[in-house]
């Protein structure tokens, strides 16, 4: 819900409508009459038809929102629900959109026309409720579903695979195998004297053993190398030039010929390190697809589930500091399951918005958040309720290790970074970090033992110390500090403060202004009722204190 003009909100009263798509027809309802403009000019009407909505919306402090769904009751005049579904009119095809709209309080004439409306969710019809012998035989009750677990696409085609069609001449050991899917340049990383190291990054196969051309495929895709690395089982390697061409489907693909060089032509096994250029090209950039954001971005196109990719791309200057490198070959994979996975470590979370699925990534501390929205306290934004401190000391995370830089070959690592309160001179891996001294100190109680919390994380899709270091340090910083929550009474206005929405908040009941995220809402048919999460950022905190107070 965008925020509102003061001439919507004057007199005005929230009105919730929605558009029914079930059996070739648009069934338009709403919670009181109301007329309104389409773009093309033409007036549609919204009978009184639909139950106020049970609007209940919340988030996690991180993560992928699974499902956004909004139980509905409506009333479809002159229709047996129950009959059209007898005609083959099935409820599992039908589409709902919910949106609100202002009204004139008094002659309930719209504020806003059709374009302006404030949508809220677009999805499908759950366990619906008909034929109620209690009930008209128009009344339908359901859930308005937006599921971001339903995709049913694939990141890889189920035809990418070698096979007597695909690769006549490949052995029979490479049979079956699926095309690799390179992303980013697996294989390559700085060891921790900061020099560049090579390691297995992604497999490759036997297609060809003809005279001179004995060739390996290394991605079922065209690549941004113009060289790669490749080893044998025995760990010998050599450099060769990357060709591409097509196979017996007419699918690109990337090979080398390592008919020249020195590893074993008759291995078990072949591994690739991308040290000279990447795997798959960004359909954003051109260049090499290895950014978080965009490799996320990238994957929902993929999906079978609707996305909002404008939002990811604005988003990408945040995600895109962590570099993605891996490769994909498991046919089963969906795109929001690797998105899931990709996701699960970093501060951000996945929502369902009315254009579908978004990224909303955390702003960390108060430093960052002055272009954020200020929200102030007063008698449309009133508390009604105390602060409630959420964390206890076992949720405390202040000593994070990441393990990363896989070695596709056996999966032990190859680097790990650690950030922690105090430097180690003798570990070349280990940092020292302001949050985590902080940490360290706020919850130790005696000197003589200090409370360090520790984590490790294993991620197999980094190769870049920046990326893993910059990972574990917000990790601190979020799980290094607790958070409290308080509960708000909301004018009708503030629907636009849409959980997972970070705003500065200054409370004169609190003496200070906050970086809040807000965590919950809920319509109680005249106001929301909002749950506010209460950030705290000790290094900055004194300089958000309100003047005076």
């Amino acid at each position: 819900m965008a925020r509102q003009h003061p001439t919507d909100i004057e007199g005005a009263a929230l009105t919730w409508c929605l558009d029914l798509d079930w059996g070739g027809r648009t069934y338009r309802l709403s919670t009181q009459p109301v007329d309104l403009t389409l773009p093309s000019g033409a007036v549609v009407a919204y009978q009184d038809g639909l139950s106020e909505p049970s609007v209940i919306d919340a988030v996690s402090r991180q993560g992928v929102q699974e499902s956004d769904t909004v139980p509905l009751a409506v009333l479809l005049d002159g229709v047996d629900v129950a009959q059209q579904i007898a005609r083959g009119y099935r409820l599992e095809q039908a589409r709902g959109h919910l949106f609100a709209v202002f009204t004139d309080a008094q002659t309930g004439a719209p504020r806003q026309d059709y374009d302006r409306r404030f949508r809220y969710l677009t999805g499908r019809l759950s366990r619906p409720v008909y034929a109620d012998p209690s009930r008209p035989v128009g009344f339908l009750s359901f859930t308005l579903d937006a599921s971001a677990s339903d995709d049913n696409a694939y990141m890889i085609d189920e035809s990418a695979s070698i096979n007597p069609i695909t690769h006549p001449n490949a052995p029979s050991a490479s049979t079956g195998k699926v095309y690799p899917t390179v992303i980013g340049t697996p294989g390559v990383f700085r060891k921790s004297d900061g020099t560049l190291g090579g390691t297995s990054g992604s497999p490759a196969y036997f297609i060809l053993d003809a005279g001179t051309d004995d060739r390996l495929l290394i991605a079922g895709h065209g690549v941004q190398a113009v060289t790669v690395t490749v080893y044998d089982a025995d760990g010998l390697s050599d450099t060769f030039t990357v060709e591409q061409t097509t196979d017996g489907l007419g699918r690109l693909y990337s090979y080398v010929n390592i008919h020249s060089g020195s590893i074993d032509k008759a291995s078990a096994e072949y591994w690739v390190s991308w040290t000279n250029g990447g795997g798959i090209t960004s359909p954003f950039s051109g260049g090499t697809l290895e950014g978080l954001g965009s490799v996320c971005a990238w994957a929902l196109l993929r999906s079978s589930l609707a996305v909002d990719v404008d939002r990811w791309l604005i988003e990408a200057a945040t995600l895109d500091r962590v570099k993605v490198a891996t490769y994909l070959n498991t046919p089963t994979l969906t795109p929001m399951s690797l998105v899931t996975r990709l996701l699960e470590p970093v501060q951000t979370e996945v929502r369902t918005g009315p254009d579908g699925l978004y990224p909303q990534p955390r702003l960390l501390n108060t430093a960052s958040a002055e272009g954020l929205q200020l929200i102030i306290e007063g008698p449309d934004m009133e508390p009604s309720g105390p602060m409630i401190t959420r964390t206890t000391l076992a949720d405390v995370i202040n000593r994070c290790s990441i393990r990363f830089a896989p070695r596709a070959a056996t999966g032990d690592f190859k680097r790990s970074v650690t950030i922690q309160a105090d430097p180690d001179p003798a570990d070349l891996e280990a940092f020292p970090d302001e949050y985590a001294e902080i940490s360290v100190n706020r919850w130790t109680t005696s000197t003589a033992a200090e409370v360090v919390q520790s984590e490790i994380i294993e991620l197999d899709w980094i190769y870049d110390d920046s990326s893993a270091a910059l990972i574990a340090r917000e990790r601190v910083q979020v799980l290094g500090f607790g958070y409290a929550e308080r509960d708000y009474t909301a004018h009708r206005s503030y629907g636009w403060l849409h959980p997972g929405v970070q705003v500065r908040w200054e409370s004169a009941t609190l003496h200070r202004t906050y970086l809040a995220t807000v965590l919950e809402r809920s319509w109680n048919g005249i106001s929301w009722d909002l749950v506010i999460a209460f950030d705290d950022d000790p290094i900055r905190g004194s300089s958000t204190k309100i003047p005076g107070v």
